[in-house]
């Protein structure tokens, strides 16, 4: 039987008919799968599934009742989701019906990043297509993280629907017209660079004023780096990986919200507004984790293994850079302009050390590449970095929570 294992999630492929006939050796299929990953979330994708019968139904309801969670059906075809839906079975378990295919033939790119691309449709229809692999529950997250989000105050894009493009998922966004990214409206008109950039960081500030701890959910960012610092022990020696969790564990405790992938092609410019667009990794916790990102950022612009990943140019995303320290943080001097930067490419440097665990789909070259960058850049100048924390509290003012 096949099963697929990923982000905490356990999914299992339900397959042609199950009835009295079968039944009985499925259930023990399946419970050999479930003890086997016995802490995951379990959904049953059932796109292949063509019949079930009261028997399969009865399995349905006692796999249910003795899991410690709820389980997901989903992909369900029209006739069977019928079966469930007259048996009132969909009123009972989380079941959803098969998604339509799309096609995104002639669609226009406008954002490109790791784990998805975004595609104008038409003049107020835009999909996030995700790249194979990653799964409905990881996108459901997402989703709900928008809508979080959303009702406290932060201006992101609530999904439409939900689609398949061949054995991708995508979002649809409605409503999202005349808008690209920061990126593409900075790269086509160079004349508005100033008026954008402002409003990119007026979010920037707004979110990490935001507490969001308490809405629940949203996990700490500290965590999720400390995660990856798990991760990446096999690649770094026992007193590297001691130094990250140092740097990670140094930084101060704070429920507001972080974006984690706050740059130009995750932020939309609609008629003059921001709308966020990635949800994927958002969070609670002290701005430097995504200001480390716009370091990491402009650094990995300049070395060329990296130059393709990002929509500006290595010019650009210095210019880029420079505005947004300078708008988010007003620095009285060149000097102390200086320092700030210095501040947050400790933090980048960090990031990147810890890069290949964000996105544990790149390859082996990718992830050298960036253990070598910390062996370089970080490690042999942890009095350096150390000596950035204190700066912190100095840049980072308290706020009210």
């Amino acid at each position: 039987m096949k099963y697929a294992n990923e982000n905490g999630a356990l999914t299992i492929f339900l397959e042609g008919s199950i009835d009295s006939q079968n039944v009985h050796d499925l259930e023990k299929d399946i419970k050999n799968i479930l003890e086997a990953h016995p802490e995951e979330k379990t959904v049953l994708e059932a796109s292949a599934l063509r019949y079930i019968s009261s028997a399969g139904l009865r399995l349905l309801i006692k796999l249910q009742k003795e899991a410690s969670s709820p389980i997901t059906i989903c992909e369900v075809s029209p006739e069977v989701y019928e079966i469930f839906d007259m048996t009132r079975l969909n009123k009972i378990m989380d079941i959803r019906k098969k998604m339509r295919q799309i096609s995104l033939e002639g669609a226009v790119p406008i954002g490109r990043g790791r784990s998805s691309t975004a595609y104008r449709i038409d003049s107020e229809t835009i999909v996030k297509l995700y790249v194979d692999g990653v799964s409905l529950e990881k996108i459901q997250q997402e989703l709900d993280f928008a809508k979080k989000a959303f009702v406290a105050g932060i201006p992101t894009a609530i999904s439409y629907d939900v689609v398949r493009c061949g054995n991708s998922y995508g979002v649809v966004f409605e409503e999202i017209s005349h808008a690209d990214t920061v990126g593409g409206t900075i790269t086509a008109h160079l004349d508005r660079f100033d008026a954008v950039m402002e409003k990119f960081v007026e979010l920037y500030k707004k979110i990490h004023c935001t507490s969001i701890k308490d809405m629940g959910q949203f996990p700490a960012a500290k965590d999720r780096w400390m995660g990856w610092v798990k991760g990446m022990e096999p690649y770094y020696t026992p007193a590297e990986t001691d130094f990250l969790k140092k740097m990670v564990d140094s930084i101060p405790e704070r429920h507001t919200m972080v974006h984690s992938d706050y740059h130009e092609n995750n932020v939309l410019c609609q008629d003059g507004e921001m709308v966020l667009i990635d949800m994927a990794d958002v969070g609670y916790g002290h701005p430097i984790f995504d200001l480390a990102g716009g370091a990491f950022r402009v650094h990995c612009s300049d070395m060329p293994e990296r130059k393709a990943s990002h929509g500006l140019t290595p010019e650009n995303m210095h210019r880029f850079w420079d505005a947004v320290v300078r708008l988010y943080f007003s620095p009285q001097s060149p000097a102390q302009c200086q320092e700030i930067k210095e501040m947050c490419e400790a933090f980048g440097f960090l990031r990147s050390a810890l890069f290949p665990m964000k996105h544990a789909q790149i390859g082996a070259e990718l992830r050298n590449l960036h253990i070598a960058d910390a062996r370089k850049n970080l490690f042999p100048r942890q009095d350096w970095a150390l000596a950035q924390i204190n700066k912190l509290n100095k840049y980072f003012p308290a706020v009210v929570e």
